[in-house]
């Protein structure tokens, strides 16, 4: 009797379900839905017979997130009762996924690192990202493991009021591991939290159906900057402290900014993660959504590696960019999600003096080698971008295998702010399936520009080569080239196998590129 009860208690603490799989067929982790979260009224989804959580999350689109091995893998997406699948479109589409329709049921196979977003009839996008299996995941328990639901940290799930304190104690705690081997670890359920400082030679592990919470109160939170566009306070929700190195946030869970309620509610924006002047930081395999600002902030830090997240923003409010990497170097952002009313991926630099620049640590630098690297991007504005503001200069910087599932502009080098230049940047490998929306006049897939916007000025872009695009859609306004004046202009610009929507042939001209809003640009060069 006592073997069956801890049999009992061993599975009621496994924090997702495996399903059993035949040789050959995938194997399927799911994880349990957050208790602040609801189902999807729209969808429902199985892999392999394994029934996985669909969060209703907006107007826009409901999520799925779970794990799966190698091996053959069928999802089963049900709509409410009442509905019928007339028509599908799978992204990203150059995977070439094919469905199977039945009543009100769509079929289809998908792999291990999949980030898909389905769209059936005129409903809602289904966005699905099944990640790989987790290679290192810790134990709950051991001499380096920070457990904060155990002694001396003892945080409920679930319960009403912030566990900061606790936490970040835990935190504490575990970089002071010999060799940086400390871990925290936190269990699935939801833990309100304000802010939180990642330590030096630590991880932070979030299991599948965890989330940290932004807390929602607005003494629980340091006030770190100003944001003068937007009339409003903001904080660094989760920071690194200036000289903070050798850092690690990973696992399957999630960081939720609350960032309607908190804009709406308390008029601060929060940014969800901010890297500040450090080093040698991962983040690996966490869901990120909801922030009330620029949600994953890199700033003056350098060897850093943002991989495998799923970054899910609304799109009723706006300067939710995705990830802005501002003034560092050598830094990896590669096999993401990224959905947002602004920016998912783009990168800035600026001035010690501008308005959310005053409290940064260090200062004003140079920014280089930075590579996006087999990304999927969902936004309003600029699915891939350099800028507004570029007061230092920026270098080094590629975009590659890259989709673009919609988008008002999906590349873009807009020069606004400051008067540093911009040189040798790649945008390869660029597949740009839908511009259906549109920002300032423009609803195309290249932008490039200047703008004085600060009445300095502008500085010089040179050295820009565009390769390797698909356009599926070319939006409806023309695509753009424009430097300032004679003095401020585009350089050096090599286009190189252009395809546009119901030609055969790559472009051979600016023109058939739909490139035709030029002005102070010398030395454009085309190859098919």
């Amino acid at each position: 009797m006592k073997i069956l009860k801890l049999l009992s208690l061993l599975l009621f603490l496994i924090p997702f379900q495996i399903s059993a799989a035949p040789p050959g067929t995938a194997e399927i982790y799911s994880y349990p839905m957050p208790g602040i979260y609801h189902a999807s009224s729209v969808f429902t989804l199985e892999v392999n017979g394994k029934k996985i959580p669909v969060v209703g999350y907006n107007s826009k689109y409901d999520y799925a997130h779970f794990s799966l091995s190698a091996g053959k893998a069928e999802a089963l997406v049900t709509l409410v009762p009442g509905q019928v699948v007339t028509s599908y479109r799978i992204s990203p589409e150059k995977k070439e996924i094919k469905g199977i329709l039945s009543g009100n049921q769509l079929k289809f196979y998908l792999k291990e690192g999949d980030y898909l977003i389905v769209k059936i009839n005129n409903l809602r996008e289904l966005v699905i990202a099944a990640d790989v299996v987790e290679k290192d995941q810790p134990t709950s328990s051991g001499k380096t493991i920070f457990n904060i639901t155990r002694r001396p940290y003892s945080v409920k799930p679930n319960q009403e009021g912030p566990v900061t304190k606790e936490i970040q104690q835990a935190i504490d705690d575990a970089s002071k591991v010999p060799g940086g081997k400390g871990i925290v670890y936190v269990p699935a359920g939801v833990y309100p939290i304000g802010n939180l400082q990642l330590k030096s030679n630590t991880s932070l592990y979030l299991e599948g159906g965890s989330v940290l919470l932004f807390s929602g109160k607005k003494e629980d939170f340091k006030v770190n900057a100003h944001k003068a566009s937007q009339k409003r306070d903001l904080t660094w929700w989760i920071y690194t402290d200036s000289g903070t190195h050798d850092v690690k946030i990973y696992g399957r869970g999630t960081l939720d900014g609350n960032g309607k309620y908190a804009t709406e509610h308390l008029n601060i924006g929060s940014n969800i993660l901010a890297v500040m002047h450090s080093e040698n930081v991962i983040l690996d395999g966490l869901l990120i959504r909801d922030s009330g600002s620029w949600a994953i902030i890199p700033i003056r830090s350098k060897n850093l590696v943002f991989k495998n997240f799923k970054l899910f923003n609304r799109f009723d409010m706006g300067e939710n960019d995705g990830i802005d990497v501002m003034e560092s170097d050598h830094v990896t952002v590669e096999h993401a999600i990224g959905i947002a009313l602004d920016d998912p991926f783009s990168t800035k630099t600026w001035a010690q003096n501008t308005d959310l620049c005053r409290n940064w640590p260090g200062m004003a630098k140079p920014q280089t080698n930075i590579t996006f690297d087999n990304l999927v991007s969902w936004t309003y504005c600029y699915a891939y971008k350099i800028g507004q503001g570029v007061m230092q200069d920026q270098s080094n910087i590629t975009f590659k295998n890259c989709v673009v599932y919609d988008a008002a502009v999906a590349i873009g080098i807009h020069h606004k702010w400051g008067t540093a230049g911009v040189n040798n940047v790649i945008f390869d490998h660029i597949d740009v399936e839908r511009l259906s929306y549109q920002n300032d006049d423009h609803r195309t897939w290249a932008v490039f520009f200047m703008q004085n916007g600060d009445h300095k000025g502008s500085g010089p872009v040179s050295g820009v080569q565009v390769r390797n695009v698909l356009i599926r859609d070319a939006g409806q306004s023309p695509g753009k080239l424009k430097g300032l004046d004679s003095a401020h202009q585009f350089r050096n610009i090599h286009f190189e196998h252009i395809r546009m929507p119901g030609i055969l042939h790559s472009a051979s001209s600016l023109k058939e590129m739909n490139i035709t809003d030029v002005s102070f640009a010398e030395n454009i060069s085309i190859s098919p």
